[in-house]
């Protein structure tokens, strides 16, 4: 009687430890997907970010050619093979010239820049190689400005500069906005305060949760008038660790923490994801 109830109180036990298995199985693995996710590579001196909604994928920079792999790693994290629109600020080498590797090797259905006056380039390598993989796949560009919008199936998209030529590529970045349940994301580029007050006096929505600081937390941009139009919640600065720059300025930090929101830096903190799920933000990060 007494192996009976033996073998039956394992049975029980054993059928209960199957059960809690699955059980915490399924929390880690299956966890309700998020609204939206937005990495922000950690491109050393150079600019990336991947997000991705429940629909639609979006690349926005590609960092430099030595940090290609990174954005890849973000890629496969959130599972993209097709990126529905590779979003381009400006030709700066520390912004683009990982995209014609990224356009070789993954289903980009449409590459999106504003309108670039070679005569500003320094050097046009890294223009030069991205439209040699562009026409070689085939793949269409649309150039944009300020007003342009974007059809992507759950995330708006919404550019917001330039509405002129600067005649600086810097000050020519296409600025955007990404809007995804309620919750907002600003990519600046590498725009000077000179295009911040010009979007604030076009009465621009510039308010977003997530800032991507421009310049890499250049002192000439991050004026106190644009934090104040913005109002992030979180501000992400993309900058590389003991750069030749000084960069991020302690200019730009002092205003960036005066505004209030919190701060991330890839220099400290590697990439940063950012969750958005049911109307609430939540935050990791590489080096956590």
């Amino acid at each position: 009687m007494k192996s009976l109830f033996s073998k039956a109180a394992r049975r029980i036990f054993f059928i209960v430890f199957v059960i809690l298995v699955i059980f915490v199985s399924f929390s880690i693995y299956f966890k309700p997907a998020d609204d939206l996710t937005a990495i922000f590579v950690d491109a050393a001196q150079g600019d990336s970010a991947v997000v991705k909604s429940r629909e639609s994928s979006v690349l926005i920079d590609s960092g430099t050619r030595k940090n290609a792999r990174n954005i890849k790693v973000a890629l496969a994290r959130l599972g993209v093979k097709t990126i529905d629109a590779a979003i381009l600020s400006h030709p700066d080498y520390d912004h683009i010239s990982g995209m014609a590797r990224i356009i070789q090797e993954y289903d980009v259905k449409r590459v999106v820049m504003p309108e670039i006056n070679k005569k500003y380039l320094s050097d046009s390598t890294a223009l030069d190689e991205l439209r040699y993989a562009v026409e070689y796949k085939n793949i269409p560009v649309k150039k944009v400005k300020a007003g342009d919008k974007l059809s992507l199936k759950d995330i708006k998209c919404e550019v917001l500069s330039p509405d002129k030529e600067y005649g600086d590529s810097n000050e020519d970045s296409a600025v955007v906005k990404l809007s995804c349940k309620g919750k907002s994301l600003l990519f600046t580029g590498d725009i000077s305060s000179v295009v911040e007050k010009d979007m604030i006096s076009a009465k621009r929505d510039l308010r977003a949760d997530i800032l991507k600081v421009s310049h890499h937390g250049s002192a000439g941009a991050t004026s106190e008038e644009f934090l104040k139009a913005v109002k992030p919640s979180f501000s992400v600065v993309s900058v590389s660790k003991y750069n030749s720059y000084n960069l991020p300025s302690l200019e730009a930090m002092t205003r960036l923490y005066s505004q209030g929101g919190e701060i991330f830096r890839t220099d400290e903190m590697g990439s940063i994801t950012f969750h958005i799920r049911n109307g609430e933000i939540s935050v990791e990060s590489e080096k956590s």
